[in-house]
């Protein structure tokens, strides 16, 4: 048994040490072989914004010793190829053939034959700031049902400075919509920090990234009050009357003011300078009512004249 084992060791100790010998004697001949080797571009990029990831690396066909081959595979251990870009935001592709003195000069130990990689595509845009106002637009507001706005909507601060490429900041207007999306069913006094949310793919930035939105909400019911008709301009003689000398007034009206609200806030007139001669009605008009109710509607809002001349 011993002398097999010995045996055995002779066996793999020859194998080892003619592999070692193979092994060496491969990595001094010379080999043709495509590699990806890194690159890096060199500019400068606080006045640029990048807008598509940059290409990392080139395919390149090379002729070299195997020893060489190996040390410019392992990537930890080359430099990459330097790109210089004097005018980044102009250049958008750079192809093989330009490339090829590029990286031939670069590459210490190795043929280049050709660069297998046909084209590298860049896409980089000047940078540019722009000053815009916060808005809200007060109907996109998600209140609840019955719920309205009562207070002038406050954004602190209202002045963004957006800062991105040149095709989306050029797109930007004086005033800058914000979203309350993120909400639902507003029912009392709003007073939160809202993010400044920029368009998706827009590669831009705000200063400051989000501001403060404050305004005051309140319940409003829904009532309504039948009001009289004071006629304006109609003969005196009373051969022109009204076909109905009465309209109802819908409106919306806090709750805290509900007992406030009466007729002789309200006036209704019908003019018969503005009778409608092809279907002799005229306008049921609101001349006053509170300045606090919302949504107004007059019924019927055109009324009859009676014994109209034809």
């Amino acid at each position: 048994m011993y002398k097999l084992l010995n045996n055995w060791k002779v066996v793999i100790l020859s194998l080892g040490g003619a592999t070692t010998f193979w092994f060496f004697n491969a990595l001094n001949k010379d080999y043709n072989a495509v590699i990806n080797y890194p690159i890096e571009f060199q500019f400068d990029r606080d006045s640029v914004v990048i807008m598509e990831e940059l290409p990392s690396k080139v395919s390149i066909d090379v002729s070299s010793g195997g020893w060489n081959l190996i040390k410019n595979t392992l990537w930890f251990n080359v430099s990459p190829i330097q790109i210089e870009l004097e005018n980044p935001t102009e250049i958008s592709y750079f192809t093989g053939s330009s490339l090829f003195p590029l990286v031939s000069s670069q590459l210490d130990g190795l043929e280049v034959n050709y660069l297998v990689t046909d084209t590298l595509h860049i896409n980089i845009e000047p940078k540019k700031r722009r000053k815009t106002i916060a808005v809200i637009d007060s109907l996109k507001i998600p209140l609840e049902k019955g719920y309205f706005i009562t207070s002038p909507i406050s954004i602190t601060p209202d002045t963004l400075e957006i800062t991105g490429p040149e095709s989306f900041t050029d797109t930007l207007r004086v005033f800058f919509d914000l979203s309350l999306a993120e909400y639902s069913e507003i029912d009392g006094s709003f007073d939160k920090s809202v993010s400044v949310i920029l368009p998706k793919g827009s590669n831009a930035i705000c200063d400051p990234a989000e501001v403060k939105v404050q305004f005051d909400v309140e319940e409003y019911k829904r009532v309504s009050l039948t009001l009289p008709v004071e006629m304006v301009n109609f003969p005196g003689d009373g051969s022109l009357e009204l076909s109905t000398m009465q309209v109802d007034v819908f409106f919306h009206v806090r709750n805290s003011q509900m007992d406030d609200v009466s007729e002789e806030d309200f006036s209704v007139t019908a003019d018969l300078a503005t009778l409608n001669k092809q279907d002799s009605s005229v306008m049921a008009m609101l001349m006053y009512y509170p300045e606090d109710i919302l949504n107004v509607t007059v019924l019927p809002d055109y009324i009859k004249v009676k014994n109209v001349p034809q």
